[in-house]
């Protein structure tokens, strides 16, 4: 796991040697071990290096036999031992044990065409001498980020947007346009970032810059998958267990400590107990909790997963004024506003486990393919709520809906549910303001700025490849490539990496992830409730009844009552102050109204508030003396 950085000249003039060695400072926490450059007429690659595989032998940036091909790489291609083989069958010659050296071998036989050959997670920037070509690519689920700001003059690439600001020519101007779709997601879906001119690489795709500048992106992993017609129950469970075994033990190739991420449901723990079966070892786990009487705390029930499995257990239970304290540390290390409250307790929790391994496996990558949230009842039901006449629905549910205190999710489902195209209806499950809260935010001169949205174009480039599967089999394929990749992964890597640590997502493995989605959708959500049908017939292999029947609870935090008493004031100082960002942009009474509703338990503006807040606090550290 390193930190990448660059610079890509257009006009022949010189690279800025010192502001590239400046970037790669501002990654040291993902790559402490080690710094690395290679410097070119018109280009320069920088790296900082955690060393994980070959620690001896892996040096960054690393190049082909005869050093016409560099590449400077974050992340783990797991299949490269078969790709190795390969490769030397094919004459081509190792000089390390790591797997970035097969990055530029197999490029150099294959190509772009490479990339359809890892399974891993990995973002990359590959430089062709020969024919003087820039290579940029992000794995096919968006585990690993990079971004792309480029002016007349120079490209500059790199893991994390902060790097960009060693430039004194990059702007810190914020893209409205982006503002409004961080609003409805919680997130700014790629290729956007919140930055005017950033580009994030999406999911499965790479960028190619050619000798005259001319760039190209192009998507190699956005392909509808396969569904099989007949399956056997038996057969499949056994084929997915299997397939499952060999995901974790191929994610545990390490040459430092592995541990994992272990909360109190099933995904953490069924791959904490396969873990088990790959080491004569007590495999090291972690948990995070709050104190006080928080309903949803997951520290007794990791506990006793914990005791059930063997494992050697470590647990943090955090406060408000915790998260308060780090709140700015996370924001700066988020580079773009993600307003999920859990990205906290990641970051505690990763502080934790740092202190004791270098790689953790994570439970996360499941509920999103598997289809293991509620909100997938929503999409598989929903067209017997679209049989409901219109009328009824808008003059009789939708009343009925808002009427009900604090049930954002129901309000949701009665918002979204409603509409015949798909695209439509998976933007309106997310939305956190919908567009009548957006309307009464804005202030007038900002709502014209910003013009239509264009929040459902960002939902239907992943839904389009998909348009002739069941509509819940394409919620599930894009969420997997839209919220999952931008969002939750976006915000493990970033909060991971602030403590110089790995995260592994081993349920998104490749040839885990091609089976599950070749999977008609009543296999993975069967009946009433049946969520994650055959992936827990299959873990319940290893795991007891007593796991696999606890309530899901996912990654929560008690946000909701820390904004109706701990840190409200905190929250009107940042939200209502002047110079603050969103007093500037946003319409004063209306948020004086959001803040006192949800205090007064009128209504749920927790996750609205949050957003504003991230939003506020990220602009106070990165737009600031812009």
């Amino acid at each position: 796991m390193c930190g990448i950085c660059g610079w890509l000249s257009f006009t022949g003039a010189d690279v800025d040697r010192a502001i590239v060695k400046q970037m790669a400072g501002t990654l040291v926490h993902r790559g402490p071990d080690d710094d690395g450059f290679f410097f070119d007429v018109m280009v320069a690659l920088g790296q900082r290096r955690l060393s994980i595989i070959d620690v001896a032998g892996g040096h960054q940036p690393m190049p082909n036999e005869d050093r016409s091909i560099w590449v400077t790489y974050n992340g783990e291609i797991y299949n490269f031992p078969e790709l190795v083989e390969d490769l030397t069958r094919r004459g081509h010659r190792f000089r390390t044990r790591s797997d970035t050296e097969v990055i530029v071998h197999a490029y150099e036989e294959y190509g772009l065409d490479c990339l359809e050959r890892f399974n891993g997670m990995y973002a990359f920037a590959l430089w062709d001498g020969r024919t003087k070509r820039l290579v940029l690519a992000r794995d096919p689920f968006g585990i690993k980020p990079v971004y792309v700001w480029r002016d007349g003059s120079h490209l500059l690439f790199a893991s994390e947007v902060k790097a960009f600001l060693s430039d004194p020519s990059f702007p810190r101007e914020i893209d409205l346009a982006a503002l409004d779709r961080y609003l409805t997601f919680q997130f700014v879906p790629s290729p956007g970032t919140i930055f005017k001119g950033v580009q994030k690489l999406q999911p499965g795709h790479c960028l190619v810059v050619d000798e005259d500048g001319q760039t190209r992106v192009i998507p190699f992993a956005r392909k509808a998958p396969v569904i099989r017609e007949v399956i056997n129950e038996a057969s499949a469970v056994s084929e997915l267990q299997n397939t499952l075994a060999g995901a974790v033990k191929r994610q545990m190739i390490s040459d430092v400590p592995v541990g994992a991420m272990l909360s109190g449901g099933v995904d953490s723990a069924a791959v904490v107990a396969l873990m088990q079966q790959s080491t004569n070892q007590r495999v090291k786990t972690f948990t995070v909790g709050f104190v006080g009487d928080f309903a949803k705390n997951e520290l007794k029930a990791a506990r006793r997963s914990a005791a059930i499995l063997g494992t050697d257990h470590y647990e943090i239970a955090i406060s408000a004024q915790d998260c308060l304290d780090v709140f700015p540390k996370v924001v700066w290390h988020l580079d773009e506003p993600v307003a999920t409250p859990s990205a906290l307790a990641m970051f505690w929790v990763s502080q934790l486990a740092s202190q004791h391994v270098k790689v953790v496996l994570t439970g996360q990558g499941a509920d999103e393919p598997w289809a293991g949230y509620r909100r997938y009842e929503g999409e598989k039901w929903g067209q017997i709520y679209r049989h409901i006449p219109l009328f009824l629905r808008q003059q009789v549910v939708a009343p009925l809906a808002e009427n009900v205190p604090r049930a954002e999710a129901l309000k949701r489902a009665v918002y979204a549910l409603g509409t015949d195209d798909p695209a439509q209806r998976f933007t309106g499950v997310y939305a956190v303001f919908t567009p009548l809260m957006k309307r009464a935010l804005y202030r007038p001169e900002v709502a014209e700025a910003i013009g239509p949205s264009q929040d459902v174009e960002s939902i239907r480039y992943w839904q389009s490849p998909v348009a002739h599967l069941d509509p819940l089999a394409q919620q599930l394929y894009v969420e997997t490539r839209f919220s999952l990749a931008d969002n939750f992964l976006l915000y493990g890597d970033k909060m991971a990496m602030a403590s110089s640590l790995e995260a592994r997502v081993p349920l998104l493995d490749l040839p885990l992830m091609s089976f599950v989605e070749s999977l008609p959708v009543q296999w993975r959500l069967r009946g009433l409730n049946g969520h994650k049908y055959l992936y827990r017939k299959a873990i319940a292999r290893w795991l007891p009844d007593e796991i696999l029947r606890r309530p899901k609870i996912g990654f929560a935090t008690p946000i909701d009552g820390w904004f109706q008493d701990e840190i409200t004031g905190y929250v009107r100082e940042r939200l209502l102050g002047t110079g603050s960002l969103c007093a500037q942009l946003f319409d004063q009474t209306c948020l004086e109204a959001m803040i006192n509703e949800h205090a007064a338990r009128r209504k749920d503006f927790s996750r609205a508030l949050y957003s504003l807040l991230v939003l506020a606090e990220w602009a106070g550290s990165f737009c600031a003396g812009a």
